[in-house]
């Protein structure tokens, strides 16, 4: 019998990155404003809207908020 694999050399799967995410509420101190800004901010479209983990919101923290809404 031959073996079926003929590659010879198979890479081992790799994990998968978990994305890095802080909860809203840290996002908010780290930023210096509350959380209900956060969620104007999100409804404006500043910032994109946060992803929910067992009904908690999360964000990555690296999210800059636009520039361009500072003016309005």
């Amino acid at each position: 019998m031959t073996d079926t694999n003929t590659a010879g050399t198979t890479q081992p799967k790799k994990k998968k990155r978990n994305k890095r995410r802080v909860s809203w509420r840290h996002y908010a101190e780290a930023r210096g404003v509350s959380v209900r800004t956060l969620d104007r901010w999100a409804a404006a479209g500043i910032i994109p809207t946060p992803g929910y983990i067992r009904k908690r919101k999360y964000i990555d923290p690296e999210t800059e908020p636009r520039r361009d809404a500072d003016a309005a």
